[in-house]
């Protein structure tokens, strides 16, 4: 375990993250200049909020439910039906066989949309709107494209290949939607079906109550939250990023996530989605946006626990952990709440999802 020392940019942050204020000269008027209100994410109400809670809570408390903090339960929310309300995904456990429960919202009422995925998680792809899940055993896929239509999810694409049972002496068959096919029209197809920027989708949040809490009644309101020059700020540093990096290649992403707890939220991006990709932190200095120095994470992305406003990043050889909360942090005495959350991949870089996360 790497040991890190806090940040210590807690004071600075504290300062400086209320941006969009106005200034006052002193030659024309002797009232002290006024500064935004802070408006706190969790005054910010949505229809799906009480229904998704209730269901969490109705899941916690059922024989499904792994409170194992390595695979076990988690879940997610998030728009993927395309109609700018999330839905609320739900996923048993990390294990082979476990499914995700997609619920949404309608009139107050919770929906439930079906089961899709494999060991807890499943692709999406927001610029097509599918939802993607594959399976490889020994020497086979076996795959399938669905797609919101009309209130329920639509197969769109079956596919199955066994080329990996090839040295076997197997007849080796590519299948789409029943139909053998040649290999060049089974990689076209799936090449058309997988195009554009995907997210893996269902384990973003652990069941502790901070992240209950912080998946409901946060995490979806910082584009009500933020002030308009703080949206600015945030929009022109996405801009300067979707020319700087090769968004297309990487897969790179962004989420707004109050990292240390002021109201406030940080800007992390993902520069990709590889095992070697990290991610970068803004946040709001004045006029501006500020980088804090270095990269962090694994993976494209960072986890954290909302609670004790630590974060952090797992690899294979250690974990190394950061506080922009705590100028006296020491990753020896650190000790995980339980509320825990994946930061990083949430929205793609591209100037359609800036406009949607910044509305």
């Amino acid at each position: 375990m790497k040991i890190n020392k806090a940040l210590c940019l807690i004071s600075l942050i504290s300062a400086v993250s209320l941006a969009g204020c106005s200034t006052t000269d002193k030659a024309s008027s002797s009232e002290a200049p006024t500064e935004p209100e802070k408006v706190s994410p969790e005054s910010i109400s949505f229809e799906w909020q009480a229904p998704y809670e209730a269901k969490l809570e109705e899941f916690r408390n059922s024989e499904q439910f792994n409170s194992n903090p390595n695979g076990g339960s988690a879940f997610e929310i998030t728009d993927v039906t395309g109609d700018d309300t999330p839905e609320l995904i739900i996923s048993p456990s990390g294990d082979k066989a476990s499914m995700c429960s997609i619920y949404t919202c309608e009139g107050g009422n919770i929906v439930s949309l079906g089961e899709t995925g494999f060991f807890g998680e499943f692709e999406y792809l927001p610029e097509q709107g599918y939802i993607h899940e594959e399976y490889s055993g020994e020497g086979f896929i076996i795959g399938k494209y669905k797609k919101y239509e009309d209130g329920e999810l639509v197969d769109k694409l079956n596919y199955s290949d066994n080329s990996g049972e090839a040295s076997s002496g197997a007849t080796i068959t590519h299948s789409i939607n029943g139909d053998d096919v040649l290999l060049s029209q089974y990689e076209e197809t799936l090449t058309e079906y997988g195009a554009g920027p995907s997210f893996r989708i269902g384990r973003k949040y652990t069941f502790g109550d901070a992240a209950v809490n912080y998946g409901i009644r946060r995490a979806e309101s910082w584009g009500a939250v933020l002030t308009t020059e703080q949206k600015e700020l945030a929009r022109g540093k996405l801009n300067e990023l979707l020319t700087s990096l090769d968004v297309a290649a990487s897969g790179a992403a962004f989420e707004l996530c109050d990292l240390n707890g002021d109201d406030v939220p940080e800007l992390v991006v993902s520069e990709g989605a590889f095992s070697e990709s990290q991610c970068r932190i803004y946040y709001f200095n004045g006029g501006e946006m500020s980088q804090l120095e270095g990269t962090y994470g694994s993976l494209g992305c960072i986890k954290f626990d909302m609670e004790k406003l630590v974060f952090y990043a797992e690899t294979p050889m250690e974990t190394t952990y950061w506080s922009l909360a705590d100028s006296n942090f020491s990753a020896a005495d650190y000790v995980s709440s339980g509320s825990v959350m994946q930061v990083g991949r949430k929205y793609s870089l591209t100037e359609a999802d800036i406009t949607a996360a910044l509305l």
